[in-house]
């Protein structure tokens, strides 16, 4: 029998872009999503169809118009008209949301305005007036205002939509390939670098991954404080958290320049409590390193568990291939591959660490951070591809 003539056809997906530069999320996601998958032992075609495409803005560098054309999508004038396909209800069966890179401004805190909820309440409106949900994948964290992520987030509860969202880091790669913690923990640190929200979002992601696994799951955070400058080093030699895990972690990075303390000018430090006493550090030394890694000792042992990450170069950026398979699982499932929770959590310490920075590094009580969940295991038919 030919199997190949029963296998259901695969998900119909719309992607909606601020824009879809040569350099952009776009050939991240979308260019995956149309082209395939490239991993570092082999290649995986297309698991879903893009058949819809929005673009808002066309870049100086767009690619966005001729990858359509090159592939058949459409590309439609709004929101509603690419989930709907040109039609007067919902026909696709999954939508990607890439609101990152375009023509914004920002605001007084350094935050870029990107439209991610105006994206999200178009889509939430085809999907009422249609009176069904398909799965949403949104790029990033879910919106620079946490009063409108909030919203996001319980309407994302109310329709029950199956919903990703955040970085690529979660699935990254890293190395050594070590164990994620299965023990009690004594502290983590997560290192990444650039901007303190465009960067800092990824760099909070990448720790997030390592301290959700202590026993009992996530439980919510209780304070967040960012530090800055010369203060980051200041707290370091101090032991504020423990320099031994920090040094194990900044020395997993494989392209340092010089020493830490080296540097002071845009650098930061989040340190975050969490609700059940645990804590975490997310230091973003610029200028030593452009690279993200963790490090972490679970409570009673000596080691020191340390690695950092593997981000693949533009054209190949394999780091999103793995982040793309996790996605397309969800397509085909129905079910997220990763905790929607984690990115709701991870969005608001960003935004309360946004708002210590601009208040001169005040520690800020957290109560609307009590969002608990727990971990999501990593598929086993994918999961050695992701690490």
């Amino acid at each position: 029998m030919n199997t190949s003539l029963l296998r259901a056809p695969k998900p119909r997906l719309a992607v909606l872009l601020t824009q879809y530069g040569a350099t952009s999320h776009g050939i991240c996601y979308c260019t995956k999503l149309l082209e395939g998958k490239q991993f570092d032992d082999h290649f995986e075609p297309p698991q879903c169809e893009v058949v819809a495409m929005h673009l808002m803005e066309v870049a100086s560098n767009d690619i966005g118009l001729a990858t359509a054309k090159k592939h058949g999508v459409p590309l439609y004038p709004s929101v509603a008209t690419a989930l709907c396909c040109g039609g007067d209800t919902l026909a696709v069966d999954g939508v990607v949301i890439i609101g990152e890179h375009g023509t914004y401004p920002l605001n007084e805190k350094g935050q870029q305005l990107y439209p991610r909820r105006e994206l999200f309440d178009q889509v939430v409106s085809v999907f009422r007036q249609s009176g069904r949900v398909v799965p949403v994948f949104n790029d990033k964290h879910l919106s620079w205002n946490w009063t409108w992520a909030k919203y996001m987030w319980r309407t994302i509860q109310e329709l029950k939509i199956p919903w990703m969202a955040g970085s690529s880091l979660p699935f990254a790669k890293f190395e050594p390939l070590v164990p994620l913690p299965q023990g009690k923990l004594d502290h983590v640190v997560a290192v990444g670098y650039g901007g303190l929200e465009s960067y800092g979002f990824h760099s909070i992601e990448t720790g997030q991954r390592i301290v959700e696994n202590r026993p009992g799951g996530e439980t919510g955070v209780k304070s967040v404080q960012v530090l800055s400058g010369a203060a980051v080093w200041e707290a370091h030699h101090q032991g504020r958290w423990p320099k031994e895990i920090a040094d194990a972690a900044l020395g997993s990075l494989k392209k340092p320049t010089g020493k830490p303390q080296d540097y002071t000018k845009d650098v930061y430090a989040y340190d975050i409590e969490y609700r059940d006493g645990q804590r975490m550090t997310v230091l973003m030394p610029n200028g030593y390193s452009q690279e993200f890694a963790f490090g972490y000792r679970e409570r009673g042992k000596k080691e020191i568990v340390a690695a950092s990450y593997f981000l693949d170069e533009v054209p190949r950026l394999k780091h999103f291939s793995a982040t793309v398979r996790a996605l397309e699982e969800m397509y085909l499932t129905g079910r997220p591959t990763a905790p929607s929770a984690r990115t709701t959590l991870t969005t608001g310490i960003l935004a309360y660490g946004i708002e210590s920075h601009f208040q001169n590094g005040v520690k800020l009580e957290t109560p609307d951070l009590n969002i608990s969940y727990k971990p999501i295991p990593t598929p086993a038919h994918w999961k050695e591809v992701l690490r």
